[in-house]
């Protein structure tokens, strides 16, 4: 965050991303930050961060699993606590935005009609309940997304849809493949150093997305479909 501010970079909302007045290229060099899971560790260690720069994100919330531990993941790493609703309450008063991930998090594409329209409707109502505002983003669980599932999106109210592209946001990003329901993002990892940070956010010579980040990015992202191979489909209620 520091390193984005000392090269002057713009840290957007994604309101930015819908407000008519506000658009990407309004900024000079626009960045947005994404959060998915919305996992405890984003209140400890980011929004302290976040709000000594003055910064803004955006956190994707798995709804049936506020306040509980990550037992929908199906890897053997350790359990995760998610952010409770305080946590939640005070990041927003806080200035950080708030979508939906699903109820499950789940592999939507294998899901029902019935059952894909519950963890994308289900997940809105819960946030907007409990936020006391309209939620307008929805981030794909798994990045698990084709046109039956962004349709889904749309009819449920919501304005703009993260993916897990790892290319850069261009202007008329809301027409084509570059739908605002499959926005794209690059994903920076625990194992991405400021050498790496620096070349997917474009800042090395080229000004673009090496070759080698862009794989690796499609790599890690393809990596969470083992998943797939553990996991029954439909959807269920969240583990008590």
């Amino acid at each position: 965050i520091r390193f984005l501010k000392r090269e002057g970079y713009a840290v957007i909302s994604p309101q930015s991303l819908i407000a008519p007045v506000a658009s990407p290229v309004s900024f000079t060099r626009p960045v947005m930050i994404t959060f998915d899971d919305a996992y405890e560790g984003i209140y400890r260690y980011a929004y302290p961060i976040l709000k000594e720069y003055a910064s803004t994100a955006i956190v994707s919330v798995i709804t049936g699993y506020i306040g509980r531990y990550n037992n929908w993941d199906s890897s053997p790493g350790p359990r995760f606590r998610h952010l409770d609703w305080a946590h939640i309450r005070e990041m927003a008063d806080g200035g950080i935005w708030f979508g939906s991930h699903g109820v499950n998090h789940t592999f939507l594409t294998r899901q029902s009609d019935s059952a894909a329209r519950y963890e994308i409707e289900s997940s809105k109502k819960s946030l907007e309940d409990g936020l006391g505002h309209p939620v307008h983003f929805f981030s794909y669980p798994y990045g698990d997304y084709d046109d039956r599932i962004m349709n889904f999106v749309q009819e449920a109210g919501y304005k703009a849809a993260f993916s897990l592209r790892p290319e850069f946001l261009k202007a008329g990003y809301t027409s084509g493949r570059g739908t605002a329901y499959a926005l794209p993002r690059i994903a920076i990892y625990l194992l991405d150093d400021m050498w790496a940070f620096r070349a997917k956010i474009g800042c090395g010579r080229s000004g673009a997305l090496p070759y080698i980040q862009k794989f690796k990015n499609r790599l890690i992202n393809r990596c969470a479909y083992a998943s797939m191979l553990v996991k029954r489909p439909g959807s269920k209620k969240a583990d008590q």
